[in-house]
């Protein structure tokens, strides 16, 4: 195992910087994932990380150790990329066992060691097959059990599951996750599907345009967003906003219409954006008018996409039947404590403060 601290990380290429000052310590063992939208340089930072790319400034360290100098190889990583990148000549095991090969290890230990990683990954059956032989969630598994083999300080994982089916991605995202927590091995996961960040992350990096937005546990991040972007980003379907105004210590939208107290110390008659989850709004006999603009069942939720009278669209979902229909006029309440507050320039959340 093995920590890895970054320090003031910044790529460029020309005149153009993708990494603004990067700082991130993760410790011994842990599971840390860097989610983003595309363009936003998780990827660009795990490259970095491997060697893949040489950084602009700044100190990557493993185990206390600074490693900018050192090539991908000596860096004693293993990284697992979106294309299994499998020869197509060579068997299961022999890929399994290819970089073993190159280091020059015994064919001995080449062999015990494939062995034990085809039991951990259930491809004992299949060593003496070819890639083109295989599914895509045992390829995946393939290239997995050739970084395994090596025994690394630090897994990278690049968007491992993207060209997989939705089905095999859940089954293997859990397969992933009772690795890590089997082999303990400190690991780096890119992805920009905040599903597998939530599920299978200790740690959750939130990126944005080369700059770090939020680093917490998922529940953190979810419960306590720092931004628009992350309460944005973070959850599915993603959180509610719409514009409001302090009255007295509670906070009004539309026309004013009450969503409930306000979470912050606001100054009476302070705009700011509302945020508020789609699982805690209810229909109710009162609360802000809206009409039902789509329904979609997915069995056991129902979503509703509802437009207020302002125009603005609010997700709502319930695990209840849903008994109206597109068009009906219906009302809708925020559970009493889930309202979130940012503010409407800098888009940072409000929490916490006196305003």
């Amino acid at each position: 195992m093995g920590s890895v601290a970054l320090k003031n990380i910044r790529k460029s290429y020309g005149a153009v910087e993708v990494l603004h000052g990067i700082d991130l310590d993760i410790q011994d063992g842990e599971f840390t994932v860097l989610v983003g939208p595309s363009g936003c340089g998780k990827s660009t930072l795990l490259r970095s990380i491997a060697g893949l790319e040489t950084i602009s400034n700044g100190d990557i360290a493993i185990d206390g150790t600074v490693i900018n100098s050192l090539v991908p190889k000596d860096r004693d990583i293993a990284m697992v990329f979106q294309n299994y990148a499998l020869y197509p000549h060579m068997s299961v095991a022999k890929n399994m066992g290819f970089s073993l090969r190159l280091a020059k290890e015994p064919q001995d230990r080449i062999d015990s060691k494939v062995r034990a990683a085809a039991e951990i990954l259930d491809l004992t059956a299949l060593l003496d097959r070819y890639p083109r032989q295989l599914s895509g969630g045992q390829r995946q598994r393939v290239a997995m059990g050739r970084a395994i083999v090596r025994d690394p300080k630090v897994f990278l994982f690049d968007e491992p599951l993207s060209n997989l089916d939705a089905k095999l991605r859940v089954q293997m995202r859990s397969e992933i996750k009772e690795l890590h927590q089997r082999l303990k091995t400190t690991t780096i996961y890119v992805t920009h599907d905040q599903i597998e960040a939530m599920t299978m992350a200790d740690r959750i990096v939130v990126m944005r345009g080369g700059h770090v937005e939020q680093i917490g546990t998922p529940l953190e991040l979810y419960d306590n967003p720092a931004s628009v972007f992350v309460a944005g980003f973070i959850g599915s379907p993603a959180m509610n906003f719409l514009p409001a105004r302090n009255s007295d210590g509670s906070l009004q939208v539309g026309k004013g219409e009450n969503l409930g107290p306000s979470p912050v110390s606001l100054r009476n008659g302070r705009e700011v954006i509302v945020g508020f989850r789609p699982e805690d709004i209810r229909l109710s006999d009162g609360g802000l008018p809206a009409k039902v603009a789509l329904i979609e069942p997915t069995g056991a939720e129902t979503q509703l996409t509802l437009r207020t009278t302002e125009g603005n669209g609010v997700i709502m979902t319930t695990r209840e039947r849903i008994a109206h229909s597109v068009g009906d006029a219906v009302h809708v309440a925020v559970t009493p404590g889930k309202l979130h507050c940012f503010d409407t320039e800098t888009e940072l959340s409000l929490t916490g403060s006196v305003q």
